[in-house]
């Protein structure tokens, strides 16, 4: 039985992992600060070990990752992915790069198959065309900039020291388990509660991608770690898409009739024209494309979603 450490395992990404290495059989751990909310894993909380340990605690992590021995370890935990509420500098700093510096260091005393860190898309800042990996980056946040230079680290140390280490780019990722605030939740929970809808622009993009194809793609780079370990590679589908049309779509999905107010929510952050993943690389290394168009993925995710409303 192989042991997988997730990061931050309490979160909606995350979490939705913990559920798949479950069902594969594998030993989870996962490593979350004190005071987490573990709504997204209440029903299967007695089945996992959880560690409740600072990433800045530098002693404290290299003793329970030399005591563990994981083999497999993603990588999740950050702050600053709501920057309505998560503005706090150090705090930012100390997760997202501090906490990835030390996690990647005790790692090194132990052998391990594949670390897999989750970047953002965030770290390319704002481009006039698909983002690619080979892309300057000019990340136009601190989020982003803490996330870059933590990839930048993982890139580093799995070239000088030969280590298993990849890192992935995440563009909008949507799925179960979603955290309330976030936009798929917002625009699902009012078509079916026909409560009011209050957005920003119609016209801001995103690459939005299933938590489904995430997961396959974080396996098949498992499973072919050794052949691209040192890598970035961008997840998304290639296409962007505006909020407009992403509230069309759940509407007819649900048979909403409800009507969006937009120009009512102030924009959490600068909105580029063009906001979307160049996913020939992947494509080229792993053979991996995503399986769901976004119909399709909000299809299955409205599903599961009309299931578990009470926790929304």
């Amino acid at each position: 039985m192989k042991k997988v450490l997730i990061t931050g395992g309490a979160g909606f990404i995350a979490s939705n992992f913990v559920r798949k290495f479950l069902k594969l059989g594998y030993k989870i751990y996962i490593i979350e600060k004190k005071g987490s909310n573990f709504w997204q894993l209440e029903d299967i909380k007695n089945k996992i070990k959880i560690n409740y340990i600072d990433l800045k605690n530098f002693p404290k992590l290299e003793s329970f990752i030399i005591k563990t021995k994981p083999q497999i370890i993603l990588h999740f935990a950050a702050y600053g992915t709501y920057p309505r509420k998560q503005q706090d500098v150090k705090m930012m700093i100390d997760t997202n790069l501090l906490g990835t510096i030390n996690l990647v260091n005790a790692l090194r005393k132990i052998r391990f198959e594949c670390f897999i860190n989750t970047g953002s898309s965030s770290e390319y800042g704002i481009k006039n065309k698909p983002m690619r990996e080979a892309d300057l980056l000019k990340p136009n946040n601190l989020y982003g900039v803490t996330k870059a230079a933590a990839t930048m680290y993982c890139q580093y140390m799995a070239k000088q020291y030969d280590l298993p280490i990849v890192s992935s780019r995440l563009f909008a990722v949507y799925g179960y388990f979603e955290n309330r605030e976030r936009l798929v939740p917002t625009i699902i929970s009012s078509c079916l509660k026909n409560e009011k809808l209050k957005l920003s622009s119609p016209s801001s993009v995103r690459d939005f991608i299933f938590i489904e194809d995430i997961i396959n793609a974080y396996l098949k780079i498992i499973e072919n770690i050794q052949r691209i370990k040192g890598e970035v590679l961008n997840l998304g589908t290639g296409k962007q898409i505006d909020i407009a049309q992403v509230v069309s779509l759940i509407k007819k999905i649900t048979n909403s009739r409800i009507k969006p107010e937009y120009n009512q929510i102030k924009p959490a952050q600068t909105e580029p024209k063009n906001w979307g993943a160049d996913i020939s690389k992947i494509k080229r290394l792993l053979n991996w494309q995503p399986q769901y168009s976004l119909e399709e993925g909000l299809k299955k995710d409205i599903r599961w979603f009309r299931k578990n409303i009470s926790v929304y």
